[in-house]
């Protein structure tokens, strides 16, 4: 599986975390909200992610890491463990990432929490070792060869 299959699968979290609905993330990258919602449901006979739907989508989060990169730090651990190298992370690990975002992305969606204070709480949910590092880097920038 690729970064682009990577990015789809994962792709209804990493909106979720970034606090857009479906209509403000499909107008950043100029799709319709019932793109975005079939390209989320990770149903091949619905829609499959373009390479030019990945690079507008990794434009966008790239812009906004620049813009607010304290405020990142879940999604730059999201896009490094289950998007940008996942073999470097055992299944249990990446999972983990998984369960525990999941948990708390839908409150920033829900404007109960702000994507600061989710960063806070991230880096406590996923504490020191392997996985803790990571929040500490950015994600890589965005090559015209990463695909």
């Amino acid at each position: 599986m690729g970064e682009i299959e990577r990015l789809q699968e994962h792709l209804l979290l990493i909106r979720r975390g970034l606090g857009w609905t479906a209509v403000e993330f499909g107008e950043k990258i100029g799709v319709t909200r019932q793109t975005i919602n079939n390209l989320e449901a990770n149903d091949p006979q619905k829609a499959k992610l373009s390479k030019t739907q990945y690079l507008a989508i990794r434009k966008v989060i790239e812009d906004e890491l620049i813009a607010s990169p304290d405020d990142m730090k879940m999604i730059q651990n999201l896009l490094e463990i289950l998007v940008d190298h996942p073999d470097q992370y055992p299944e249990a690990e990446r999972q983990s990432v998984v369960m525990k975002a999941g948990m708390i992305a839908p409150s920033i969606l829900a404007k109960s929490s702000t994507r600061a204070a989710v960063s806070e709480e991230w880096i406590t949910m996923i504490g020191s070792g392997a996985l803790g590092t990571v929040v500490a880097h950015s994600v890589t920038p965005l090559e015209p060869n990463m695909i």
